[in-house]
């Protein structure tokens, strides 16, 4: 039997993830962006009693960094503020942790 050649199924990513208060998204919420400013999608998720927004959108070697850039972080700040709470709007001092 001859070997058909095939192609690749699964592609490395990675994104960026930060830590918010909880207070931002109501604990029963989440969301799933398509449509963001670059064309990365955004999530927004309540954990732990925290909310957890993220993407994992960009192809590309696929790597952990306990300090993601700072651009990334602005990025899921800016993106999800549109979503979040209009009386208190998000800041980069609000977030706790973040990685890549």
């Amino acid at each position: 039997v001859e070997q058909q050649p095939f192609q690749t199924a699964v592609k490395a990513a990675f994104g960026t993830h930060i830590v918010v208060p909880g207070h931002f998204i109501p604990p029963d919420m989440g969301l799933l962006d398509y449509y963001t400013s670059d064309g990365r999608f955004l999530f927004i998720a309540p954990w732990q009693g925290h909310c957890l927004i993220g993407t994992t959108d960009q192809k590309g070697k696929a790597e952990s960094l306990h300090s993601p850039p700072e651009e990334d972080i602005t990025w899921l700040v800016a993106e999800a503020q549109k979503y979040l709470r209009k009386d208190k709007p998000i800041q980069r001092s609000d977030v706790l942790s973040a990685w890549r």
